[in-house]
């Protein structure tokens, strides 16, 4: 009878020395991080410059016309790390991209990566890379036109965040769509038709500011 008091005594002790120790243990566990939490929505106004890669060769070829982009993204959290977001910007181009921001250090500085897909809109011009003395009638007429294309992106970026609201945002990635054209009464041509296409790799470096807001 004894022992099987001493037995009951310890068990007790035992269940209640584990209940306070996870009750003092639980509080001192550190919150989650909050710097991309989930439900919280980013709206980015941004700008900066294109640096398209061309590769030049003989002949004719198809010049594609980019310029300094302006525009602005909006991102929704949906979870910790993972996030959805919907740009546009001028000179035209939309995208729906998937974003994966990396744990926050300092609770300030948020890394992240992104890839998506999308289209654009590019002016477009016939040009000859052989010397200038045979480019000076080059076309009777010079029909620069417009082409929309199918594009896909992918690069990363930094933001900051100098209050849980308000960050600035730098931001790196390559865009990439295939051109085609045909121009017509070029001169020195047989038929005077020329078609020409081309891919680009259109690096766009943009800095920018964000607003966050949404449940906290």
């Amino acid at each position: 009878m004894r022992s099987k008091f001493r037995m009951f005594v310890l068990f007790a002790v035992g269940f209640v020395t584990q209940s306070l120790t996870g009750s003092v243990l639980r509080p001192a566990t550190p919150p989650p991080d909050d710097d991309t939490r989930a439900g919280k929505t980013e709206l980015t106004f941004f700008a900066g410059f294109s640096a398209p890669v061309n590769k030049e060769t003989s002949g004719f070829g198809l010049e594609i016309k980019t310029g300094s982009p302006i525009g602005g993204r909006v991102l929704y959290n949906f979870s910790h790390h993972n996030a959805t977001e919907f740009s546009v910007a001028n000179p035209f181009s939309a995208s729906a991209n998937y974003v994966y921001n990396f744990s926050s250090f300092r609770r300030k500085w948020i890394p992240y990566v992104t890839a998506g897909m999308g289209a654009a809109r590019r002016d477009l011009a016939l040009n000859n890379n052989e010397p200038a003395q045979l480019n000076s009638n080059l076309m009777e007429s010079s029909p620069d036109r417009s082409q929309t294309a199918f594009t896909g992106n992918f690069g990363g970026g930094l933001k900051f965040f100098f209050t849980h609201n308000f960050a600035l945002r730098f931001d790196l990635r390559d865009e990439v769509g295939k051109y085609k054209s045909a121009f017509s009464n070029v001169a020195g041509v047989p038929g005077g038709i020329v078609r020409a296409g081309k891919t680009l790799n259109d690096f766009q470096i943009t800095g920018g500011i964000v607003f966050r807001f949404g449940k906290n």
